[in-house]
């Protein structure tokens, strides 16, 4: 029987990432911004995950954005999260080029957040864009 997959990704990216939380069945890990892309190659390329979703939060001293993949022969999921100390200009590099699933979500994060995606290729409105409310980053404290 071979290594949990778990303690494989670990003894792979145990130098870059910091693991937050470890449950029976979800590994959330903080991974610094410049590794996001390598990791999520790795997870999606090299061992097949998929992606379910991505979510976004404000925190008092910036952002975390957490990428849910899910592995399905295990049932497992592997929740990469990478914090934006930057409030006036959040931004991250985009994970659309690697996983074009991740094209929309990216897109309502910018729209709800103002959270800049690096490299995304269609940096533009996707919910919002016929709103006659004029609305701005709603889901951020003091959006409007």
């Amino acid at each position: 029987m071979g290594k949990d997959i778990y303690e494989e990704f670990k003894a792979k990216f145990g130098d870059i990432i910091h693991v937050r939380r470890e449950k029976s069945n979800r590994l959330y890990f903080f991974v610094p911004e410049k590794n996001l892309r390598s990791v999520v190659k790795y997870i999606f390329n090299e061992i097949g995950c998929r992606l379910s979703t991505a979510t976004a939060l404000e925190r008092p001293d910036g952002f975390e954005v957490i990428y849910h993949f899910s592995h399905d022969k295990t049932g497992k999921y592997f929740c990469p999260t990478v914090f934006i100390s930057n409030k006036d200009q959040p931004s991250m590099n985009s994970i659309t080029p690697i996983v074009k699933g991740a094209e929309w979500i990216e897109r309502e994060i910018m729209e709800m957040f103002g959270i800049r995606f690096k490299g995304h290729p269609r940096p533009e409105k996707l919910l919002m864009l016929n709103n006659p409310g004029n609305l701005d980053r709603p889901l951020r404290i003091g959006g409007k």
